[in-house]
């Protein structure tokens, strides 16, 4: 046991320059393809996010793969270095090591428990106490969803609790409507933001934003992955906007709709955070995008 923690707590502390070294390139990747798109960075940010979980899971396979020479070599020297403990790394690892690897593994707990705990108030509090839409507007949804390539039925429901349109579930879609958008939004603002919802259904975002958080867990301690993180959920609005916008021929619905929504959203408590709400994100910085 004693050799698992000192694995896991030197992989996490090579974690920190990983990630960081990771988080620098990722941020110089996104600035050259600033002008290439959303879709292009969003594409790019996953790598790079996905490259982050794995970086300190091969380090820690490496490790415990019996690299005795790399471990005193290539991959310790590093954390020695910074941590001013190359006079007796044997013995600092060996103290240290129980409180990195058990404080990491109490703060993934705590953030796999937010993560569960707001899927499971969403699906609860939101979903099963929500009302099927009006017909015509489950016939405004079906519509788009054909134009947008969506396989299966996506649901329209009205929620007393939503603060915005949010999208719930991946294998049974379902888009939230608060009942007061059918009021302060107009027609065309209102089928322009279902687009946007449905865009996150044709790309699995749901399903995405899931692993996300699975990510954000585990990589917790780590500013640059957080960093990234949100870059990825900013990207992701914006492809949803560039697709909503696409579909129907005219930004400024959308950009309308996201404007009455802000205002809806000020008066009501923020949905949690699995949900994927098209309120979400920068809005005056998606405004002027659109």
């Amino acid at each position: 046991m004693n050799g698992l923690l000192q694995t896991l707590a030197l992989s996490l502390l090579h974690a920190l320059w990983e990630l960081a070294l990771l988080g620098l390139l990722a941020w110089g990747g996104l600035g050259l393809l600033r002008h290439r798109g959303a879709a292009a960075q969003y594409g790019l940010a996953c790598v790079f996010l996905l490259a982050m979980l794995l970086a300190p899971v091969c380090t820690f396979v490496l490790l415990d793969a019996g690299g005795t020479e790399l471990v005193a070599g290539v991959l310790q020297a590093p954390v020695l270095e910074a941590s001013g403990a190359a006079a007796g790394p044997r013995s600092a690892l060996a103290a240290l090591a129980p409180w990195v690897a058990w404080g990491w593994m109490a703060g993934s707990a705590l953030m796999l428990l937010r993560l569960g705990s707001g899927w499971f108030w969403l699906q609860g509090a939101y979903l099963e106490r929500s009302q099927a839409a009006p017909a015509a507007w489950q016939a405004v949804l079906d519509g788009l969803a054909r134009r947008m390539g969506v396989r299966g039925r996506v649901r329209l429901r009205v929620s007393a609790r939503a603060a915005s349109p949010l999208l719930v579930g991946w294998l049974r879609p379902a888009v939230l409507v608060p009942a007061a958008a059918f009021l302060q939004l107009s027609p065309e603002a209102l089928e322009a933001v279902l687009a946007h919802e449905l865009a996150h259904v044709r790309r699995s975002d749901y399903l995405v934003n899931l692993m996300q958080g699975l990510a954000e867990a585990l990589l917790f301690f780590h500013p640059c992955a957080w960093w990234l993180s949100g870059r990825i959920r900013d990207l992701r609005e914006h492809c949803c906007d560039d697709r909503a916008a696409a579909l129907l021929g005219d930004p400024l619905p959308l950009a309308e709709g996201l404007a009455a929504l802000e205002r809806l959203r000020r008066s009501l408590p923020p949905d949690p955070s699995p949900a994927l709400a098209a309120a979400k994100g920068k809005l005056m910085h998606r405004i002027s995008r659109l």
